[in-house]
């Protein structure tokens, strides 16, 4: 009896697509609750307001600075995308010329 079976395609982009879509998502809510949670910290600390942030306080100080973190890892998010591509593109060479068997060594 036959079974019917499925071509294999050469690279599956599903994984890296979702990745980059979740990763994206995380970052931005991520983002937004660290924003709002420093800013709540500005209001409720006595001496503290908007153009002086010297004496917020340690939660202040905390939101701030992973605040400034997730927007520097947004400045990396073009970079990551393309180290991503990079990889389908050399799975795609390394399967072309018969490496992509998915054995560990062999001979040389």
């Amino acid at each position: 009896m036959n079974k019917l079976q499925l071509k294999k395609s050469a690279v599956d982009l599903t994984d890296l697509a979702i990745g980059i879509v979740v990763l994206g998502i995380v970052v931005s809510i991520g983002a937004t609750i660290l924003l709002n949670v420093r800013d709540t910290n500005v209001t409720n600390v006595d001496g503290c307001n908007a153009t002086n942030t010297t004496g917020c306080g340690t939660a202040y100080d905390l939101a701030d600075s992973a605040a400034s973190g997730i927007a520097e890892y947004g400045n990396w998010f073009d970079i990551i995308v393309i180290v991503g591509i990079a990889a389908v593109i050399l799975a795609l060479i390394f399967m072309a010329f018969g490496r992509g068997s998915g054995s560990v060594g062999g001979s040389y």
